[in-house]
């Protein structure tokens, strides 16, 4: 675990300099540093140092895994160590170069790192446009920032070269920067909050001119740039999204999704969000031919919506893929080309959309308080000859920036909301910023009341900073406290605390936060942070003191909201509230009445609302986005007054369940798990014999979740037990099949024969569907292809898409072991049959065995998946019938030494 050396290595430093030699050890070379930080001369900032020892960080981190690049990053370090004892900062000389820089980061303990190019002649008495890139799949700052800079790199070869010492191809008058954004975190969040603490750190180091600022971004950078550019678009002169995704709802399949999972993807959907670009030169590009996950119809839906609104853009389509990076920057000429446009400052008119107070202000016109949170709330404003008139929707309270307004400083004023005048006089008295507030319906000047001042019972407000939903809290410090007064819990609920202290989105990269026990929470601890509470009943002492206060408790072995008790196996909760020992700050309970309920809860989705009622079947796998139709008991936001909302619950009653979502089939028996092998068919010193037996060891603790699925069918094939075979072995058969593969390097988790398939297996193609993984397998599981691609063809398939092969999560998934396959698509001479688009779920039958489907379609997919399981070269076929985490795909993997095959 990695933390900022130059403040832990300060003790240290008792003496003189430690580290003069060349070939210092990174001990001497942070001692060094902690020297020179005891002494800092005037001559170099603190932002200096933090980025030396982001830099010293970076290469002992990948010192095993890349050794040159992190011989290069330590001669770096060395080389700004040199220039700090003479008494310069090294960072102004790098001139014309990329170079990584460093800062703190309130949300993690892990040292957060950006890269920076300044241009060659640059001199700190002028100011330099800005151009913020933000990077895609697979790909950091570093990398990107080479790239975007005329560096070309093919995709596949992106995690070999992320710590390279690029240089610039081009070098136009610019600076430019790279965040990496908590790695792949798709740039929401604690993604987004990074990018804003990029630009506030390089604004203070660097000479920007602040009114020409351009946000860029490619593929996840574009998803990223369209969500960031949209709900902050006034900072930005310039937003460019390439190739991206312009709304979560398009990304995350979300048509028939809840209200309140609408409402958090809205939030931060460039798509729902493009009003906002009003008065900024907002620019997209897309291949007409891209055929990753950020698809043209997406963009071309898009285009639609801003034309229909009449919402100023550039459109630009190309008849290219997804790699459309240089032709959109044209070897360069893209900096010239920006450079003259600059940020539109006091505009006539203003449009304001916002799904939450985060980013709830444009040039000078702000919403703070909504009405019905988070409900997109929008206000149009516009001046002209010294009235101001706005137009409100979901807006509750409001303010205006008069020093950002087109009005002379002692003119008078004139101010109509909705039709009513609310104003007219002077803006002397006003101040420098007008509230406005709606109460009894109608607009007044003024703040909204304070809950002191309410008849109600509430005692909080949802306002900015204590607004929700579970996510509003990433955006700051979090202390994850697990409980210690039940030792029996105790060390379950530790580790419960260490998995959420590394965050609950997926891929998150360089990101941890502190983790303590109930009993070490302080004062000091609930004024800096929000605080995560992991327990069981009785178990968390800070839980305890606070219990009275919270609208969701545990009794016994049900889970209790607004006097309605939930309760089933594996039930548990997590929801966020203001934390009554300190208002100001949230509080997050993750509780339930077992130990394996608190760990479940880690297997919520990525978007989650104030609170979340779940049981077993809600978190047996994780959905990525949302949940969609695996519905968690009871999900939704508090009101806005953070009570449990009273009237037309947004929950479902677990005792009746929306009709067609549950099975009415048993669960049939599964046949008993086979014994751990003793005996391999690879010796141990094969490669593959090595791997075989880890791989053994880490499947024979896997769960069986397909045992807790009714309606499956079950087969017991003797025949259909297998091993793993030498590597050499193995490899020969896969050319005598036609598989055409390269060698893949051997991943972090153990993967017998790792091989990259790149061609086509028995005339069908196997395309991943994101540009940034290829198709990697298990050589055991690549020799399966030409009996999978024998079935495919003969229902007319000529390419399948693949959603997913090798991957590093979760631990117990046969992905991790290069065995599992996931199939999203498949392409027939006619149409592309969809598993998302075309399945039709049978919850009440088994698979295999259901009614003929009413979309040919549908039964088409349907047959292609029962095919594949009568082959009985397949340990699992999954359908959407298996659980709402494998709505849009097939899943198939092949386990070694297991007999039983499954359908569902």
């Amino acid at each position: 675990m990695r933390r900022w050396t130059y403040c832990i290595v300060a003790f240290l430093a008792t003496g003189p300099t430690l580290a003069r030699a060349e070939d210092a050890s990174f001990a001497h070379l942070r001692a060094e540093l902690a020297n020179l930080s005891d002494r800092r001369p005037p001559a170099f900032s603190p932002g200096t140092l933090t980025s030396v020892a982001y830099t010293l960080d970076t290469s002992e981190q990948i010192e095993n895994r890349l050794p040159q690049q992190s011989a290069e990053w330590r001669e770096r370090a060395k080389r700004y160590l040199r220039a700090l004892r003479s008494g310069q900062d090294p960072y102004p000389l790098e001139r014309g170069q990329i170079v990584p820089r460093g800062y703190k980061s309130a949300l993690s303990m892990v040292p957060q790192g950006y890269a920076v190019y300044i241009p060659p002649t640059y001199d700190p008495k002028n100011k330099y446009p800005l151009m913020l890139v933000l990077h895609g799949g697979s790909s950091n700052g570093n990398l990107f920032l080479g790239v975007v800079l005329g560096n070309n790199l093919n995709w596949k070869d992106y995690p070999r070269h992320l710590y390279d010492d690029f240089k610039p191809q081009w070098t136009p008058d610019w600076i430019v920067v790279a965040p990496t954004g908590f790695g792949q975190v798709l740039w929401r969040w604690m993604g987004e909050q990074d990018v804003l603490d990029v630009l506030k750190d390089v604004q203070k180091h660097y000479s920007v001119d602040h009114e020409r600022v351009v946000l860029a971004g490619l593929s996840n950078g574009g998803l990223g740039a369209y969500s960031i550019g949209m709900r902050h678009a006034s900072r930005f002169s310039v937003v460019m999204a390439m190739a991206g995704a312009p709304g979560w709802h398009q990304y995350a399949g979300a048509s028939r999704a809840p209200a309140h999972e609408r409402a958090l993807l809205a939030a931060v959907s460039g798509y729902d969000l493009a009003e906002n670009a009003f008065n900024t030169d907002f620019r997209f590009y897309h291949g007409r031919t891209d055929t990753g996950p950020m698809r043209p119809g997406y963009v071309a839906d898009f285009e639609k919506h801003l034309n229909a609104e009449k919402i100023p853009h550039k459109a630009t389509w190309y008849d290219l893929g997804h790699d459309i990076l240089y032709a959109v920057h044209r070897h360069g000429k893209v900096f010239g080309a920006l450079a003259s446009i600059r940020r539109k400052q006091r505009p006539h008119e203003v449009w304001l959309v916002s799904g939450d107070y985060r980013a709830s202000c444009q040039h000078w016109l702000c919403v703070t308080r909504f009405e019905s949170y988070p409900q997109l709330a929008r206000i149009r404003g516009k001046v002209e000859s010294g009235t101001a008139t706005l137009t409100t929707h979901n807006t509750l309270a409001a303010s205006l920036d008069l020093r950002q307004m087109p009005i002379p400083s002692k003119s008078p004023l004139r101010l109509v909301i909705d039709g009513q005048s609310v104003y007219s006089g002077s803006v002397v008295p006003l101040g420098h910023v007008l509230h406005v507030v709606r109460r009894d319906g109608r607009w007044q000047l003024g703040f909204p009341q304070p809950p002191s001042e309410r008849t109600d019972s509430s005692e909080w407000e949802k306002s900015k900073g204590l607004s929700g939903p579970i996510t509003d809290a990433y955006f700051g410090a979090m202390v994850h406290v697990y409980g210690t007064q039940k030792p029996a819990d105790t060390e379950a609920l530790k580790k419960a605390a260490e998995k959420g202290a590394k965050g609950w989105p997926l891929w998150l990269w360089d990101f941890e936060q502190p983790v303590v026990k109930d009993t070490d929470v302080t004062d000091a601890i609930m004024r800096d942070a929000h605080v995560v509470l992991y327990a069981t009943p009785g178990s968390n002492r800070v839980l305890e003191r606070i219990l009275g206060r919270l609208p969701i408790t545990i009794d016994g072995d049900a889970v209790v909201m607004a006097q309605q008790r939930y309760t089933a196996r594996g039930v548990g909760t997590r929801f966020i509230f203001p934390n009554p020992l300190n208002p100001k700050r949230y509080v997050i309970v993750q509780a339930a009445p077992d130990t394996d309920g608190v760990m479940a809860g880690h297997r919520l989705p990525d978007f989650v609302a104030d609170y979340v009622i779940y049981d077993a079947n809600a978190t047996r796998v994780r959905p990525r986005l949302i949940a969609g139709n695996g519905r968690p008991l009871a999900s939704g936001f508090f009101d806005r007054f953070w009570r449990v909302p009273g009237a037309a619950p947004l929950n479902r009653n677990p005792a009746s369940p929306e009709p067609g979502t549950v099975s009415a089939l048993p669960i049939p028996p599964a046949p008993p798990a086979p014994p751990k092998p003793e005996a391999f068919l690879a010796p141990k010193g094969d490669p593959a014999g090595t791997i075989a037996r880890k791989l053994a060891d880490r499947v024979y603790g896997f769960p069986n979740f397909r045992a807790e699925i009714p309606g499956a069918t079950w087969t017991l094939n003797l025949g259909a037990r297998w091993d793993v075979r030498r590597a050499r072995q193995c490899l020969r058969s896969l050319h005598q099949h036609g598989v055409v593969v390269v060698s893949a390097d051997q991943p972090p988790t153990p993967v017998p024969t790792p091989v990259e398939v790149t061609g086509a297996v028995g005339g069908v193609t196997f395309h991943s569907m994101h540009p940034d993984r290829p198709v990697i397998l298990a050589c055991e599981m690549a020799d399966r292809l030409p009996i999978l691609a024998g079935v495919l063809r003969k229902h007319g398939v000529s390419g399948a898409e693949v959603m997913s092969s090798y991957r590093e999560t979760p631990k117990v998934s046969f992905h991790t072991l290069g065995l599992a396959l996931d199939l999203a698509a498949f392409h027939t001479r006619r149409q592309t049959l969809s598993v998302a688009k075309h399945f039709e779920r049978t919850p009440a039958y088994e698979t295999c065995r259901a009614p003929e489907a009413h979309r040919r379609e549908g039964q088409s997919l349907l047959d292609i998946a029962c095919a594949i399981a009568e082959t009985g070269h397949f340990s699992s076929v999954l359908t959407p019938n298996y659980n709402t985490g494998h709505k849009d795909h097939f899943h198939l993997d092949a386990r070694p030494h297991d007999p039983r095959l499954f359908v569902r």
